[in-house]
């Protein structure tokens, strides 16, 4: 029997939203009509960059990648994160405290599921990528140069590994 790896719904696993953040005040659109999207990609991924669900903890393909490298968007192949900014945050899914550059990544207010989250999107296609979390300690806990973790879906990467 096929099990799926993905959420029909997203799943919190934090109740704790950004207020420094600039939220956009139109509606979340998708930059890409439906025929636009990357052919290539599984009914999962679309599942998760498309209608935005998320995907099982501890299942993403990338969770435990350590090698160096870019990852980027599943859809328009938009870079989003670099490898030294990942960090194992042991919540079920990939950890970045920072894109790769400003404007790599857009921000939403996100009020799904009974709570205000902050969703995280690629700038480049509007592909949803997963959420942000801001003041968990991760800065006092590990050193990083920053208290945010981006919360993101495997589901939603490719990555290039560096020559």
């Amino acid at each position: 029997m096929f099990r799926s790896t993905v959420f029909r719904r997203n799943l919190a696993t934090t109740f704790r939203y950004s207020l420094s953040r600039q939220f956009s005040s139109h509606p979340i659109q998708l930059k890409m009509s439906p025929p636009n999207w990357n052919p290539e990609l599984t009914a999962e991924q679309l599942l998760v960059l498309r209608d935005k669900h998320t995907e099982r903890p501890h299942t993403g393909a990338y969770l435990n990648n350590n090698d160096s490298g870019i990852y980027h968007c599943a859809n328009c192949d938009s870079p989003l994160y670099k490898s030294d900014t990942k960090f194992n945050s042991q919540c079920g899914w990939p950890s970045f405290y920072e894109e790769v550059s400003k404007g790599a990544i857009t921000y939403n207010r996100d009020s799904t599921m009974g709570m205000v989250r902050t969703e995280i999107c690629c700038a480049k296609c509007g592909g949803h990528l997963g959420h942000v979390f801001e003041g968990e300690g991760w800065r006092e806990r590990l050193g990083l140069p920053q208290d945010v973790r981006h919360c993101v879906n495997s589901l939603s990467l490719n990555f290039k590994k560096k020559d």
